[in-house]
């Protein structure tokens, strides 16, 4: 006798899902390349999502509101300084989560004040190797480099301002304040690490459409097929 056919189980179903809107992103996304420039990991999950190359050096790191905002107002200037390391950060939230992380990553510097936390790295020559592997690849368009910022880490109102008014093109700011005035504000109910937002930043935001050159608006359809 024939088996009676059964749904799959609920996280066969949540997979087959999670394949068919990368594989929709993947052929909505232009064939141009571009760069995401970060202040977290954000950056890095939508690489991954679309199976593209890093094409910036801003990949498995975090950077401070204040060294964030330093490098910014010089970009991309800064990224033709060389990356140096030091022991300790000028900020002492940083140092104290540094101690509590179960490894001590590498804190690179451009100078200036601006610290580069290399959170995911083990060495400082693994994260030098990389940084400057991916930096070359940055791309040399300004239409094609696409800024990201978000209200983590101590940032302040003034910060949020100064990056609105940047002269880039591209540029998104995940908050969670409803009353954000910044242009470029997109509000979410929460702000977690980067792997989190990329997870629920679809429903707000469609990346695609972004780097695509559109505004980033989601669509009624966008929120159930996107997945980045």
């Amino acid at each position: 006798m024939r088996q009676a056919w059964q749904l799959p189980e609920l996280p066969k179903v949540s997979a087959i899902l999670q394949r068919f809107r990368k594989t929709l992103a993947r052929k909505r996304l232009a064939g141009r390349d571009f760069s995401i420039i970060s202040n977290n990991c954000w950056g890095a999950h939508v690489y991954q999502a679309l199976n593209r190359q890093f094409s910036t050096p801003f990949i498995d790191l975090f950077i401070s509101p204040t060294s964030y905002l330093r490098l910014l107002s010089e970009f991309p200037q800064c990224l033709s300084l060389p990356l140096i390391f030091k022991t300790v950060s000028d900020e002492a939230w940083i140092n104290r989560a540094r101690a509590a992380h179960c490894v001590q990553w590498p804190i690179g510097s451009l100078g200036n004040g601006i610290e580069i936390q290399f959170m995911h790295y083990q060495s400082e020559t693994e994260a030098s190797e990389k940084w400057k592997r991916r930096a070359a690849r940055l791309s040399l368009q300004p239409e094609r480099q696409f800024f990201k910022f978000c209200d983590r880490d101590g940032y302040t109102a003034e910060q949020m301002a100064l990056f609105d008014g940047l002269p880039f093109r591209n540029k998104v700011f995940f908050t969670t304040r409803q009353d954000c005035p910044a242009r470029c504000a997109v509000k979410v109910p929460l702000n977690p690490d980067g792997l989190a937002l990329s997870r629920i930043s679809p429903t707000y935001f469609d990346t695609v459409d972004w780097l695509n050159g559109g505004s980033g608006g989601v669509k009624w359809w966008a929120r159930w097929l996107n997945c980045i």
